[in-house]
């Protein structure tokens, strides 16, 4: 593996230490503390991430234009003052009405961010390297997401306002070190305009985006639906909270590079298909659990489907674009990607507080959307499996 994308790895995990030590337990603060209803809360995270699927695209056209790594740069140190407004926020008990601006904002720049960010692995690695390249940094991520969200648990007892505040420092500190140590690449567009005629032109590639939506939609339960259900529903504890989603890091640390060899060994296609089935399966335990160890196979279950499917869906992706426009085909691939993760939340709300008294009945509903997108799959990749 070469030195830039290991570079990349560690200015990723840093990043998101950053977001999972706060953003899993801000659902929370704003149900227990604001006493706001989790229809609502997953209205104000929905319409957040709309805004930013904007960024998706901008990303795309951004990275093709400037280069992935200026526009990286700059995008998160705005994030980061946007964590800085959110500790502030929270530190002087101000009306919840002023997270909705930041959170869209912060949803727009983390939008850029990630079709930036899936771009310039694409662009450091070659094409025989992808899938492992991709592996690897979900490897750096989830050791940050291990690291995040334990402590966090551990200080959402104390301060809501200082999670956010290391969200900030640990942003500013991801952005000087991915200046410093990863050089700038991707700008193969002189204009900067979105190709949507070559995109509309390769039909796999359109199908395989618009079937993704419903894994994405599963896939956004992680953070906002699973931690209230966990600590209101089950009564696990927040500390138990953050040991959950500690787990899940540390298995990705440990499991994705053997994870990733096998995939090659299958092909992404088959991976993805599998992935996606046994998300369905993991997100449907979910409502048979009573206490944080029913949780915890459920969270087993759900990572190592994570594992196969989220770097073969990126690997897929990158390798059906157009070489000379990838930057724009990845952000238009997280067009899709972005609007899974914007109705997920209102999605997993709106079930929470239809199906409270059946938790079967509401994750059945919810993980269904994955069975539909394996399905999917499968149809488009059948002759290629």
């Amino acid at each position: 593996m070469n030195r830039d994308i290991l570079s990349l790895v560690f200015a990723r995990l840093i990043m998101a230490f950053g977001y999972s030590v706060a953003f899993p337990f801000l659902s929370i603060y704003l149900y227990e503390v604001k006493n706001l209803s989790m229809s609502l809360i997953g209205s104000i995270l929905g319409i957040s991430t709309i805004f930013g699927i904007v960024g998706r695209i901008l990303g795309g056209m951004l990275s093709d234009y400037f280069g992935s790594k200026n526009v990286l740069v700059f995008s998160f140190f705005i994030r980061s003052f946007i964590f800085l407004s959110i500790s502030l926020i929270i530190a002087f008990n101000i009306d919840y009405k002023f997270f909705i601006p930041l959170l869209i904002l912060n949803s727009l720049f983390f939008s850029i961010n990630m079709s930036n960010l899936d771009t310039i692995v694409a662009q450091l690695s070659k094409e025989e390297e992808r899938s492992f390249a991709y592996s690897i940094n979900r490897v750096g991520v989830n050791l940050g997401w291990a690291l995040g969200p334990a402590i966090g648990g551990i200080i959402a007892t104390k301060s809501y306002s200082l999670l956010f505040f290391i969200s900030f420092m640990a942003t500013i500190l991801s952005a000087i070190m991915l200046n410093l140590t990863v050089p700038n690449v991707g700008r193969t567009s002189k204009t900067f305009e979105f190709p949507i005629k070559e995109i509309l032109e390769n039909r796999t590639f359109i199908l395989f985006s618009v079937f993704s939506i419903g894994f994405f939609i599963t896939m956004s339960q992680l953070i906002s639906t699973l931690s209230v259900y966990s600590t209101n529903y089950i009564n696990i504890s927040k500390s138990e909270l953050g040991i959950l989603y500690a787990i899940n890091g540390l298995l990705v640390v440990f499991l994705q590079i053997p994870i990733s060899n096998y995939i090659e060994k299958i092909n992404e296609k088959r991976a993805l298909i599998i992935g996606t089935f046994f998300y369905f399966v993991g997100y449907f335990t979910l409502g048979f659990a009573n206490n944080f160890y029913h949780l915890l196979i459920s969270v087993i279950i759900i990572t190592i489907s994570e594992m196969f499917s989220v770097p073969s869906a990126q690997s897929i992706a990158s390798i059906l674009a157009n070489k000379d426009r990838i930057g724009s085909f990845i952000g238009f691939f997280g067009l899709f990607q972005g609007f899974g993760w914007a109705i997920g939340p209102m999605i997993g709300g709106f079930a929470m507080d239809l199906f409270k008294f059946n938790h079967i009945l509401m994750w059945l509903f919810i993980s269904s959307f994955s069975l539909i997108s394996c399905i999917l799959f499968w149809y488009l990749f059948r002759k290629m499996l």
